[in-house]
């Protein structure tokens, strides 16, 4: 899982750093773009999350995940072929598709490998992946598109011709071979977390479960959503921002902005899985939502990229989504296995996904494009949009994490009492 973690990450994030040359290839617009960044891979991952959740709820994560991987895999390579903004439009619906199996099937596995006070670490393993993979994403992005002028793939037949991007989204569709080899020697785990932890849930009980709790759930994905639009526009964007305004050049914003991500992504990885178990066992409730607070609050410089007055400073900024998003990542998962009882798990993280990818990952890069003015390039127009959109969802996102401290303390013993969910705060 720490593998397709990984794999995930690297086919959705490619195109952040070959913004402009698809752009100028394409022959299309910024908000054609963020289309591509968000909406086209945001549509499918965010409807064909909710029955591949019920999916995983029923049948074989294993063999599901292993169906997800091959999907997207092929989509990212096909992606690499497109000859117009519909086909790569199609290619990076079909990547959303296939990636959101992912969340569904390793959440719901790795809540039935551990006890709720051990779940932050593994959790925080498999979200290393992922932020270990942001800044891999774009290292390797970057390395690829300087090569490929200097002839370095030349002798790869189905390579040869293809402008940098295209061998970039190409080699990277190759990736889940690998790790589908990897997953076929993976045993399912047998499922646990609460008495009729086997038994199928209607979906329209996970409904009339999260509406009795609504006081509790509202903040949660609502803040989670937030979140998301920061951090996705942010990192959509981020590369493109440090080319446009310092004048950098792909490898440059490879070298630099995906060392920095990874370093300071596989430290927040690290660090997320002690805070969030020392959080859980500490018992204290409402306490996943104090956390999620605070990390907002030491977000808000992540906001104000567009006032960092050296390519040093702007990366360091964008460092600090790095090592925060696997903290809130960690938090989020766990809060969903400590909220609802086990045979809902799948549905409710694939639902905290359809809310962050409508709200988020579709809708922020957009709102970024469409509140851009100055001309095509210019960086600093870029700069003060990612700050108009950022600096408001973030503030959200912190003033729901607060409310919903308030309403856990009041519900979460009546939602643990009816459920029998396993959890580490006492009732």
């Amino acid at each position: 899982m720490f593998a397709a973690s990984i794999v995930s990450v690297i086919d959705r994030g490619i195109l952040t750093l070959v913004v402009d040359p698809v752009r100028r290839d394409l022959g299309i617009s910024d908000v054609q773009i963020s289309l591509l960044l968000g909406l086209a891979f945001g549509l499918f991952y965010a409807v064909a999350g909710i029955p591949l959740g019920l999916m995983a709820d029923r049948f074989s994560r294993r063999r599901l995940l292993i169906v997800g991987i091959a999907v997207w895999s092929a989509a990212t390579f096909l992606g690499g072929l497109a000859g117009s903004f519909g086909e790569l439009f199609t290619a990076r619906l079909l990547v959303g598709l296939g990636e959101a199996a992912l969340a569904p099937c390793a959440v719901s596995m790795i809540g039935d490998m551990f006890p709720p006070d051990q779940r932050g670490k593994p959790i925080s393993i498999y979200l290393l992946g992922q932020s270990f993979a942001g800044g891999l994403s774009i290292m390797l992005t970057g390395a690829i598109v300087s090569a490929v002028p200097a002839g370095h793939f030349a002798w790869i037949g189905v390579l040869d011709g293809l402008s940098a991007w295209r061998v970039a989204f190409v080699l990277s569709g190759l990736l889940g071979i690998p790790v589908i080899a990897l997953l076929m020697t993976f045993r399912e785990p047998v499922r646990r977390g609460s008495a009729s932890a086997v038994a199928r849930v209607p979906f329209s009980d996970v409904l009339a479960y999260l509406r009795r709790n609504w006081t509790v759930f509202v903040p949660f994905y609502g803040g989670f959503a937030m979140l998301v639009m920061m951090t996705y526009s942010i990192n959509a964007w981020g590369a493109t921002y440090l080319m446009r305004r310092f004048a950098m050049i792909p490898a440059e914003v490879g070298q630099w902005q995906g060392s920095v991500g990874m370093v300071l992504g596989t430290l927040g990885a690290l660090l997320a899985g002690v805070i969030v178990d020392r959080v859980s066992r500490h018992g204290h409730p409402g306490g996943k939502f104090l956390y999620l607070f605070a990390v907002c609050a030491m977000l808000f410089p992540a906001t104000l990229m567009v006032f960092m007055p050296t390519p040093a400073t702007a990366i360091m900024t964008l460092g600090l989504v790095s090592f925060f998003m696997p903290m809130i990542g960690t938090g989020m998962v766990t809060g969903v296995q400590e909220l609802v009882p086990g045979n809902m798990r799948g549905i409710c993280v694939s639902l905290f996904g359809l809310f962050n990818t409508i709200t988020g990952q579709t809708l922020g890069p957009y709102l970024v494009a469409a509140a851009r003015g100055g001309g095509a390039e210019d960086g600093h127009a870029l700069g003060l949009a990612l700050t108009q959109i950022c600096l408001p969802a973030l503030t959200c996102a912190a003033a729901l994490y607060l409310l919903g401290y308030f309403a856990v303390r009041a519900r979460l013993p009546h939602m643990l009492s009816r459920h029998g969910i396993d959890h580490a705060f006492p009732s």
